[in-house]
């Protein structure tokens, strides 16, 4: 995992204490948790950290639970994630697919269900068997960790633990104090917003309740887009005397052209002489034809010179021909993801702390040839963005960052050097202004699955420093683009 984006982790101390609680609960022995919380409270991010850093050593599995989504899809998510390599069938029970694929043996699995709150009777129940049957087999930990908003899981489960010793462990998710809401406002979202709404977004702030979630939809109101508009259209007052001039122009131009003179017949026949071509005249033409064409002739006004109005003439074409990128000079240099990360959120010192590694890369390729640099630029751009394939991609799997780039040319000539065995996905995205191109490599259902498919990758590959990127901060940032 990249070191930028640790920095972007802001573990606050009541979430530390939940996460510890939840640890202890699940490291030693087998536990069923309801970790309960208002919307917003931060219980996505919680289950994505728990299972980040406060369980490496268990086989992980993380589903989340969608109002309409069946209870065939969410098994086979669950046994995807621990078993890849087994074969299994969605219609069983978990139980049976479990006890059929360990056949006792030993086992350290956490299994964690976000947005539980929508999760089936029927699958809730079969959760719960899987947790008590582990109880009856030596060595095997079997722990289930459910994040819900709603008091109902626990009335379900109540139910089914009636008149058993096992009993579901219950955790809350406390509101942040107002020195720890202070502390998250400020960092991230105050820090990443323009100087010109901090005054408004620091009055809202007084408003929002103390959840991370509302405290980060602050930023994503684009307030900086309604300080605009407000300030092109004004105030109604203003709008309802912009609309009464605008009417009272176009009825004083119409009233203008209705009192608007019509011009006499013999101003149409002066008008008609005038743009009548006087012919010219054969042999077999009567005197009174030719004596009103002279008469005609002498009539013509005298300032009716033949002059040169070459200069009204298009310019001349030439022969050159532009083109983009002859002038260029610079040389485009590839460097690590992390850095690239750190400058997309604007974390200076850590591109500051990368500058000798850099400066390498740097000087390496100032000893290139030029005409390795010329070849570059006139690549020939053969690859298509995939959004709509990562977007179809479930958002609770993983992907590896394997570069990320700001030219279509450095990423062409990425791809032309490598060669990969797994599928390469290359998605645009935005930070500010600035266009970024991001390549990712292969697909995996586990961020566990990610780290360790990154040890068997080809050493020019690894040496890129590929780290795993879940699929829904990869959607968000497609999503950024669309914007």
């Amino acid at each position: 995992m990249s070191l930028s984006y640790e920095l972007r982790v802001l573990e606050l101390d009541s979430q530390t204490q939940l996460l510890e609680r939840v640890q202890l609960l699940t490291q030693f022995a087998a536990n069923f948790v309801v970790v309960r919380g208002e919307s917003g409270s931060g219980k996505t991010w919680l289950a994505h950290r728990y299972l980040e850093t406060w369980s490496h050593d268990k086989n992980q599995s993380l589903v989340t639970c969608l109002a309409n989504q069946g209870d065939e899809v969410n098994r086979g998510n669950i046994l995807r994630q621990l078993f890849p390599q087994s074969m299994y069938s969605t219609t069983d029970s978990l139980n049976d697919s479990v006890e059929r694929i360990l056949e006792g043996e030993a086992c350290n699995i956490v299994i964690v269900v976000d947005d539980a709150q929508h999760i089936s009777q029927a699958l809730l129940a079969e959760l719960w068997l899987l947790y008590i049957a582990s109880q009856s087999v030596a060595k095997q930990n079997i722990s289930v960790v459910m994040f819900s908003s709603s008091d109902s899981l626990l009335s379900r489960l109540s139910r089914l633990s009636h008149g058993l010793e096992q009993k579901p462990v219950e955790l809350e998710v406390d509101e942040l104090s107002a020195s720890e809401s202070k502390r998250f406002f400020e960092t991230m979202v105050l820090r990443y917003m323009d100087e010109s709404v901090e005054k408004k977004l620091k009055s809202a702030f007084t408003n929002t309740r103390p959840y991370p979630g509302d405290i980060l939809a602050l930023g994503e109101q684009k307030m900086e887009k309604k300080v605009i508009i407000r300030s092109l259209v004004g105030s109604p007052a203003k709008i309802a005397v912009t609309v009464a001039v605008i009417v009272l122009l176009l009825f004083l131009g119409y009233s203008w052209l209705l009192k608007s003179p019509k011009p006499t017949s013999d101003n149409t026949i002066d008008l008609q002489l005038e743009q009548t071509a006087i012919p010219t005249l054969g042999q077999s033409g009567d005197d009174a034809s030719a004596s009103q064409a002279q008469k005609a002739n002498q009539d013509m006004p005298g300032d009716l010179e033949a002059s040169d109005d070459s200069t009204s003439l298009p310019p001349a074409v030439t022969s050159e021909t532009a083109s983009v990128g002859v002038s260029e000079t610079g040389e485009r240099v590839v460097i690590t993801s992390d850095v690239v990360d750190a400058l997309l959120d604007d974390r200076t010192e850590i591109a500051a702390q990368k500058a000798p590694e850099i400066e390498q890369v740097v000087e390496a390729h100032k000893a290139v040839e030029p005409a390795d640099t010329t070849a570059r630029l006139k690549t020939a751009i053969t690859f298509s963005f995939a959004r709509d394939e990562l977007n179809a991609l479930p958002s609770n799997s993983y992907t590896l960052q394997i570069a990320a780039m700001t030219a279509l040319e450095d990423v062409q000539y990425f791809l032309n050097q490598h060669n990969f065995d797994k599928p390469v996905r290359v998605y645009p995205t935005l930070r500010g202004e600035e266009k970024w191109y991001i390549v990712t490599y292969d697909h995996y259902p586990s961020i566990q699955a990610a780290r360790d498919a990154t040890e068997n990758l080809p050493d020019d590959i690894q040496s890129l420093g590929p780290w795993a990127k879940s699929m829904s901060q990869v959607q968000r940032e497609i999503a950024r683009w669309q914007e």
